[in-house]
C-alpha cells in the first residue's frame, strides 16, 4: 500500500506539472492569437506586449512568442544575424561579466526589474519593463570575438539606443516616454565603476536625467538589475557602486533643487556662472567659518487647520561676488577636510539670526543636517544650549536602515535636551514606514519626487495616505513639501495632510513677513468639506 501511494503521489506531481504548462500554452496561444487580431492596431498591440512585459510568468511567454513569426513581424531587429551567425535570440556572451547569453540576460532582467527604492505606478513599470526589454538588442550587431575568445560589445548601448528608437516609433508611445527609455538605454551600462562616481560624471548625469530624483532611482533600478543578470561578483561590484550613487543622490540633487529655490527669490542673483578659484574658494570657507558671507533664508511650512505659519525650514546662501552654488562649496569644503565644521557653522549661524528676527509668526525652525556631519559635530552643547532658548528640528538626511540604531541614540539625546527631530527624504531610501516604529520622530518629510504629479499619480497617493494614517498612529507630522499649486494642495488635504510648504505660499526669504492675510485668501480657496 505504502509502495503504491508513493507512485500516487508522484504521478499527481506530474499531472499538476502538465496541467500548468497545457494551461501556459493555451495561454500563448491565446495571446498570438491576439497579436495577429491587432497587428495594425498599433495602441492594442502595445497594451498587448507591455502586459506580456509585466506578467510574472514573463520569460517562459517571450521564450514562446519568440519562436512565432508574429514576434518576429513585430521585432524584425531582433533577428538580424551577425558575422558569427548569431541574432538577439541566440547571441552568446562569453565574457567574465555574464552568465547567460543575450536573449535569457534580458529576460532576466525584466524579471527583475520595477522595484526601485520609491514608489512607482504603472506609468514607470511600464518604461522599466521595456527599458530592459531593448536595453541589450545592439550587440549581436557589434559584437567582436577577441582573440583570447572571449566577446567584446563595445558601444553596444549607442546601438540599442538606435534600434530602440525604430522600435518605439512603430509602437504607440508618447514622445515623453520614448525619452525616458531610450535616455535610461544610453545610460545603463555607463559609470559602473567606483573610480567613475565622481562628482563630475554625476553632475554630468544628473543633468541627463533632468536633475530629477525619480529618473536618478528608475536608472538605478535599471543598472541594479542588469547588473543582477550578470555574475555574482559582478552585482557585488555594483552594490558598492549603488551606495554611491545613493549618496550623490541624496546630496546634489537636495541641494541643487534648494539652491533653484533660492536663486529664483534673489534679485541680486548674478546670471552667468564664471570659474571660481582655489583661492577664492579658500577665502570664502575662511569667511564663512567668521560668521561672513552666509544669509539665512527661511520659508513657511504652513497649518492647514489653524490657517497659519506653524515654523520655518532655513536654507543657508552664501553672499559671493561670483556665483557660487552651495553644492559646489560644500564639496570643496569635504575635500579640504573642513565640511564638518563648515555645515555646524552654516547651522549656528541659521539660528542665531532666527533668535534676532522679530518679525517671525512661529517660533519652531527646521535646519537641515547630514547624519554623517552631525554625529562628527564637536559643538554639540552649543546646539544643545540653543534648543534651551528656540523649537528647533534637526532635519536629517542621508540615513538609512543600518542607521536605525544610531539615529534613535541621537534622538533621544535631541528630546532629552529639548530638541525635536525630523527625517528628511521620507521614502527614497531603505527605510519603510515599519522600520520608523522603533524612532521617536517628531515629523517626516516625505521626499519631494514623492509629492510631484501626485495629482495624477494614484501609487504616490496612497503611499501618502498610509503615511499620514502611520503618523497619526505614532503620534508624530507629515510635512508636505514642493506644494505648486491649489490642484496640489486639494490633492494632499483629501489625503489628510495637515502641513504644508512650497511656492504656493512662499519662496525662501529673509524677512520672515507674516502671511495671515494670503494664507486665509489661499487656504480658504481649497474645498472646506477637505479641510
Amino acid at each position: 500500500m505504502e509502495e503504491f501511494e508513493d507512485l500516487l503521489d508522484v504521478d499527481m506531481e506530474n499531472i499538476a506539472s502538465d496541467l500548468m504548462d497545457i494551461k501556459e500554452k493555451a495561454r500563448v496561444d491565446l495571446i498570438i492569437s491576439k497579436l495577429k487580431m491587432y497587428s495594425n492596431n498599433i495602441q492594442e498591440l502595445t497594451n498587448l506586449y507591455t502586459s506580456v512585459l509585466e506578467d510574472d510568468n514573463v520569460s517562459y511567454l517571450l521564450l514562446k512568442l519568440s519562436q512565432n513569426p508574429i514576434f518576429q513581424k513585430h521585432f524584425p531587429e531582433f533577428y538580424v544575424k551577425n558575422q558569427y551567425g548569431e541574432d538577439v535570440i541566440n547571441c552568446q556572451q562569453n565574457s567574465s561579466y555574464h552568465k547567460y547569453g543575450v536573449f535569457k540576460h534580458i529576460l532576466t532582467t525584466i524579471e527583475c526589474v520595477g522595484n526601485p527604492q520609491i514608489p512607482i505606478g504603472k506609468w514607470q513599470k511600464k518604461l522599466l519593463k521595456w527599458t530592459m526589454f531593448l536595453h541589450d538588442i545592439g550587440k549581436p550587431y557589434v559584437k567582436v570575438i577577441l582573440e583570447d575568445g572571449t566577446d567584446s560589445f563595445v558601444n553596444h548601448d549607442e546601438k540599442s539606443v538606435e534600434l530602440a528608437k525604430g522600435i518605439l516609433d512603430r509602437f504607440y508611445f508618447t514622445e515623453e516616454e520614448k525619452r525616458i527609455i531610450l535616455t535610461l538605454i544610453k545610460y545603463h551600462d555607463k559609470y559602473l565603476n567606483e573610480g567613475e562616481i565622481t562628482y563630475d560624471n554625476m553632475k554630468f548625469l544628473s543633468s541627463e536625467l533632468d536633475n530629477s530624483k525619480e529618473m536618478f532611482y528608475l536608472l538605478l533600478d535599471v543598472k541594479d538589475s542588469d547588473a543582477r543578470a550578470k555574475n555574482v561578483d559582478v552585482y557585488n561590484k555594483f552594490k558598492i557602486v549603488k551606495n554611491k550613487y545613493q549618496e550623490f543622490i541624496n546630496t546634489y540633487i537636495d541641494y541643487e533643487n534648494k539652491a533653484e529655490q533660492i536663486d529664483g527669490n534673489d534679485e541680486n542673483k548674478v546670471q552667468k556662472e564664471t570659474a571660481v578659484s582655489k583661492a577664492e574658494l579658500d577665502a570664502l570657507i575662511e569667511d564663512v567659518m567668521d560668521k561672513k558671507r552666509i544669509r539665512a533664508l527661511y520659508q513657511h511650512i504652513i497649518d492647514i487647520d489653524k490657517k497659519k505659519v506653524m515654523g520655518y525650514e532655513v536654507f543657508s546662501k552664501l553672499d559671493a561676488q561670483k556665483n557660487i552654488k552651495v553644492i559646489d562649496f560644500l564639496n570643496y569644503a569635504l575635500e579640504i577636510g573642513k565640511n564638518d565644521k563648515i555645515q555646524q557653522m552654516m547651522m549656528i549661524n541659521a539660528i542665531e539670526k532666527f533668535e534676532s528676527n522679530m518679525g517671525k509668526e512661529a517660533d519652531i525652525l527646521f535646519v537641515n543636517s547630514d547624519l554623517t556631519s552631525y554625529q562628527k559635530y564637536i559643538n554639540k552643547p552649543r546646539l544643545y544650549e540653543m534648543m534651551e532658548r528656540n523649537k528647533i528640528v534637526l532635519e536629517f538626511q542621508n540615513y538609512e536602515k543600518k542607521d536605525l540604531n544610531t539615529i534613535q541614540e541621537m534622538i533621544s539625546a535631541i528630546h532629552k535636551n529639548k530638541g525635536y527631530v525630523a527625517l528628511d527624504n521620507f521614502g527614497i531610501g531603505t527605510l519603510t514606514i515599519d522600520d520608523i516604529n522603533l524612532l521617536d520622530v517628531d515629523y517626516i518629510v516625505p521626499d519631494r519626487s514623492l509629492i510631484q504629479n501626485i495629482v495624477e499619480d494614484t501609487e504616490k497617493q496612497k503611499f501618502l495616505s498610509n503615511l499620514v494614517t502611520y503618523s497619526i498612529s505614532k503620534g508624530c507630522k507629515v510635512i508636505a513639501i514642493g506644494v505648486e499649486d491649489k490642484t496640489m494642495l486639494d490633492m494632499l488635504v483629501s489625503l489628510g495632510v495637515k502641513y504644508v510648504q512650497g511656492y504656493y505660499f512662499s519662496k525662501p526669504n529673509d524677512t520672515l513677513e507674516p502671511l495671515n492675510t494670503k494664507l486665509k485668501a489661499l487656504i480658504s480657496n481649497s474645498n472646506d468639506e477637505q479641510i
